[in-house]
């Protein structure tokens, strides 16, 4: 499996934000940003029967290595993809189903 592309990971804090009295603003619940590389294809037949109505709204398989950390949502080339569901995998690589951000919803 090739990973030749990229995809820009939004990698939202584990840390709530709250107000710090000492320096007078909030802190924490900062979004951070990852390019990592990727393997990106459409959902396959065979797939999209096996899980039915759970992948009806995914348009794309993104596989990447293992990534740790609450992922809310990811852009390739540049385009905004929500993420419909990240199933569990044992083999070291992290996998998302995603459906494309259509005018910003």
């Amino acid at each position: 499996m090739r990973f030749d592309k990229r995809c820009k990971l939004i990698i939202k804090s584990e840390q709530k934000p709250r107000y710090d009295a000492d320096l007078g603003k909030m802190v924490g619940g900062e979004t951070t940003e990852k390019v990592v590389p990727a393997n990106i294809g459409p959902v396959s037949a065979q797939l999209q029967n096996l899980l039915g109505d759970k992948l009806k709204e995914a348009t794309k398989v993104v596989r990447v290595r293992r990534i740790k950390g609450k992922i809310s949502s990811l852009l390739i080339d540049g385009q905004p993809y929500n993420i419909v569901r990240t199933p569990e995998h044992t083999n070291g690589m992290t996998v998302f189903y995603v459906s494309e951000v259509k005018n910003g919803v």
